[in-house]
Parts: C-alpha cells; sequence; structure tokens
C-alpha cells in the first residue's frame, strides 16, 4: 500500500485509507472501516496509540501514565503536557474522595515540576484549597485534548476529509468569476464555475402601472413583494401570481405631491411612503388602507425609515433634522444636530444602535449612537446624494454627485474599501444596492438610460451594463431572496424585472 495516487504524485495511499476509514467511522459504518483496515493492512491508529487511547476512555489514568513514560512508540510530541492532562486526572479523582494528602502531593510532586500549564496550576490550587469537588473529567474530553499532544499524522483529525472537501468547494466558490448561485448548487462531482449569465440581465417582465416617473422600488423582506413609488403621487405594491409573475396587488393613493420612497416594515405587513416635502404614510398591505400619517406642522419630509424593530418611525424633514415617531403618532425625543442638506436617506441598522444619516457636511456620512448619542463621522470626499446599508449592517453604499460609488466598512473604525465607476449622474438622485450571492454585487441605475453592475471585490468598472429603458434609471433593488432576480425603475415610468439568460 505504499507510493501515491494521482495525477500529482501528492497524495500517499496509506494516508487517503485512514482518512477514508476516518470518515466511514463518522458515518455510522464501522464494520465497513473494519473491512477496509483488514483488507489493506492500514489501521486508523497504530495498535499501541489505540491501547492508549482505549485506557484514556475506561479512565484508567495510571496505565496511560505507565505505557506513556515506558513506551517510545506513542510519538507523543510533548510528554510533560501528556503527563500533565493524565495526572490532573488523578488529582480530581482524590479530590472527589476527600483524599486531599494525596491530591496535594500530586498537585506538588508531580504536577508542578512538569512546568506546563501554569494557570491551569493556579485554578487546581484554588480548588484544593476550597475543597471544590466539581471536575471535568469526562474521559471523551480527556482523549481529545490527549489526541492534540501526538505528532502530525499520527492521528487524524475528526472530520479530515470532509474538511478537505469543503477546503476544495470553498477555494472554487472564491475564485469564481461571477459567483452567484446558493451554496446547495456546489457539488463534489464536478468543477463548479459560474458564468456572467449567472447575473440577472435580461428583461424577464416590464411592470407598468405607473402615470408618472417611477423614483424608488424596494422587494419586500421574503421576496414575494415588490412596492414602487412614484413622481405620479402614488406607491403600488406588486405581488407575484401562481405564475411567477408581478400584478397589482394594491395602489396607495393619498399624497398630495411625488412619493420619493416605500419602505417594508420588518415584517412585511405594512409599508411607508414619503411624500415630497410633504408627509409620511403608513399602510396596511392586506387591505391597502393607510393607517397613520406623521407629520410636524410647517415641516414637510424628504425622507423615512423604519425603526429596527418596527415599532416606530424615522422621518427626515424639510428643516435637516431628523424625528422618531412611535406607530401612534407621538413623537420620540430625539437630538441630534442640523444636517447639512436635505436628507435623501436615513435607516436604523437592524440592532437599533445606529442611525445612518448625511452629515452635518454635504460630503458627511453620520453614524449616531442610540445608546452613547456619540456621532460617527465619515468624510465621503464629495457631496452626499443616497446611500444604501448592507442587510449585515457592515457596509455601507455611498453615491456621490461625482459620478462615484463608494464602498465603506463600517465596522470599527469606518474605512473605504472600494470605488465604482462608469454609471451617469448630473441631475438626478441615482440609487444603488448591494445584491447577488452574500452581497457580493452592486447594481446601480444611471442617467443613459442603462442599469449597471460591478462586483465587490473587483475592479471599478462594471461587469455587466443593462439595456432596456427609454430615459434615465432612477433606482434598483436586488431580491433578497432570488440571487437571480433584480428590478429597476425608470423616468420611462415603467419598471424592469431582470432575470437570468
Amino acid at each position: 500500500m505504499d507510493g501515491t495516487i494521482g495525477s500529482k504524485a501528492l497524495v500517499k495511499k496509506t494516508e487517503l485509507v485512514r482518512v477514508i476509514t476516518d470518515t466511514l467511522i463518522s458515518l455510522g459504518f464501522n464494520n465497513i472501516a473494519t473491512d477496509l483496515e483488514n483488507l489493506s493492512g492500514v489501521n486508523l491508529l497504530d495498535p499501541l496509540i489505540k491501547n492508549f487511547l482505549n485506557l484514556a476512555k475506561n479512565k484508567e489514568w495510571n496505565n496511560c501514565i505507565k505505557l506513556l513514560e515506558e513506551e517510545e512508540g506513542l510519538q507523543v510530541r510533548d510528554h510533560n503536557t501528556a503527563r500533565f492532562l493524565l495526572l490532573e486526572q488523578n488529582f480530581l479523582n482524590f479530590l472527589k474522595d476527600d483524599n486531599l494528602d494525596e491530591a496535594l502531593h500530586t498537585l506538588q510532586e508531580e504536577m508542578t515540576p512538569l512546568g506546563v500549564e501554569e494557570s491551569r496550576l493556579v485554578m487546581l490550587s484554588s480548588k484544593l484549597v476550597f475543597q471544590d469537588h466539581s471536575g471535568d473529567d469526562n474521559a471523551e474530553e480527556v482523549v481529545r485534548k490527549l489526541k492534540k499532544v501526538f505528532l502530525p499524522g499520527v492521528i487524524v483529525p475528526e472530520g479530515r476529509l470532509v474538511h478537505l472537501l469543503e477546503e476544495s468547494l470553498d477555494l472554487q466558490r472564491s475564485k469564481c468569476g461571477f459567483h452567484n448561485v446558493p451554496d446547495s448548487d456546489l457539488s463534489l462531482c464536478f468543477d463548479h464555475h459560474c458564468a456572467k449569465s449567472k447575473i440577472p440581465s435580461r428583461t424577464v417582465q416590464v411592470l407598468v402601472g405607473h402615470a408618472d416617473e417611477v423614483w424608488f422600488l424596494k422587494f419586500s423582506h421574503n421576496g414575494e413583494y415588490l412596492a414602487s413609488s412614484s413622481r405620479d403621487k402614488s406607491a403600488i405594491i406588486w405581488e407575484t401570481n401562481a405564475e411567477g409573475r408581478f400584478v397589482i396587488k394594491h395602489r396607495l393613493v393619498g399624497h398630495e405631491k411625488p412619493v420619493v420612497i416605500v419602505l417594508w416594515s420588518p415584517d412585511d405587513k405594512q409599508v411607508i411612503t414619503c411624500g415630497e416635502n410633504e408627509v409620511i404614510k403608513r399602510w396596511d398591505v392586506v387591505s391597502g388602507q393607510c393607517v397613520q400619517t406623521y407629520e410636524r406642522v410647517g415641516v414637510g419630509s424628504f425622507s423615512c425609515g423604519w425603526l429596527h424593530d418596527g415599532s416606530g418611525i424615522i422621518g427626515a424633514m424639510a428643516d435637516k433634522r431628523i424625528y422618531l415617531w412611535n406607530l401612534d403618532g407621538s413623537e420620540v425625543e430625539h437630538e441630534q444636530g442640523q444636517r447639512a442638506q436635505k436628507i435623501s436617506d436615513v435607516v436604523m441598522t437592524s440592532d437599533g444602535k445606529w442611525i445612518v444619516s448625511v452629515g452635518k457636511e454635504q460630503d458627511q456620512i453620520s453614524l449616531f449612537d442610540r445608546v452613547t448619542r456619540a456621532e460617527t463621522v465619515i468624510q465621503a470626499g464629495n457631496m452626499v446624494t443616497s446611500f444604501c446599508l448592507s442587510s449585515d449592517n457592515k457596509y455601507l453604499l455611498v453615491n456621490l454627485v461625482a459620478e462615484e460609488i463608494h464602498l465603506w466598512d463600517i465596522v470599527g473604525e469606518p474605512g473605504k474599501v472600494g470605488e465604482f465607476i462608469g454609471h451617469k449622474r448630473t441631475r438626478f438622485i441615482i440609487r444603488s444596492c448591494f445584491g447577488g450571492y452574500r452581497e457580493k454585487f452592486i447594481a446601480s441605475g444611471s442617467e443613459d438610460s442603462k442599469v449597471y453592475i460591478w462586483k465587490t471585490e473587483s475592479e471599478m468598472r462594471p461587469c455587466l451594463v443593462l439595456l432596456g429603458h427609454g430615459r434615465a434609471v432612477n433606482c434598483v433593488d436586488w431580491n433578497p431572496t432570488d440571487l437571480h432576480m433584480l428590478a429597476s425603475g425608470s423616468d420611462d415610468r415603467t419598471i424592469r424585472v431582470w432575470g437570468l439568460e
């Protein structure tokens, strides 16, 4: 059974048999594992080591120590560490039996001279002083620790084959140029590769329902609905029918000015809409009825958001300040300084800790800590027009007036990790979004009637440009439950749903 296998002669036959034997045992095929050992003549464990570990499983600590001292073939990396682990079990047994003299002797005369695990010695000394009889003498745990003191290769790490296979799949996934499929699509039976065709790039449906420019889009969290808002002073809730196509469920009418934003509640049972320099309204998704209006006398609204748990509303108002309301319309005290410009976006992180908005200057993003009331400021480098927060609250996608989109890591000290160019923006608010597999892609509208898509971990230039709209594309959104569905809204009054070629 000596030699290697494979075209590169890197895999030793004996090691492969041992790894397969370990896998068979982990799958419950012990008899087959035994047959493999017998037929191949390759043992998973050296008989001496197997005997040593069996003694440990049976809590025969003294016999383990004797074998450790007498047999050089155990191939232990550190005899002192192994001896310490075994003597510790003797110590705990003496302590449990109230044999304090033997426990003290074991600790002072046998364990301390080994010069290892000093912090553990302090803890065991404390147990002796206070006669704490509790202890971890679980044999399986001791065996697990003992296995780590053997030289590499002597013992096959548990689950070794599965680990190697997962590493291979993960490497294929990381090297996949346009990876955008669920993990369930990965297979051991063939090499993985995604072409650009795995990115939504074909118009599968055109939604016609608005009488004017479409300004905002948002899929529901469950991916079954799409909400859109328009310059026509309305919002529409679209639902998927039995054929998987979107149809109008409700047209939300009641605003006196264009509707700039429509957002889903965390449970998808309600939406809020924001009229341009007007009021914020909350709607019931089932009935399509307005259930509450939020406003400040003499001060119109420019953007809105939900509290993280759906218990209230955030309003970004024309006086460049942020206000909070409970669902019943009562105002929540919130002290945050006036912003530099009208606020096109405001969002609360899903843990409720941060409120994200533009800062006190036009080129700033503000991260306001609701607990400490401290404000972290991101210097964006140019006037901010809109932004989007990733679903895990770790990244912020910032659209700038200079026709650039910047990606910021906002965990801890904020830092810019990407810049993306190629789209067009001269006059309007153009919105971008995260999407695809683990939100590794970015999509954006553009004033040249196109949709642009970039990879977050790739070059600044887009990897795909989607054609189809007749006028400026104001907004995009990626379905959070369908990697292969993207929607875009345009000044041409239509919404395009994009799927695979």
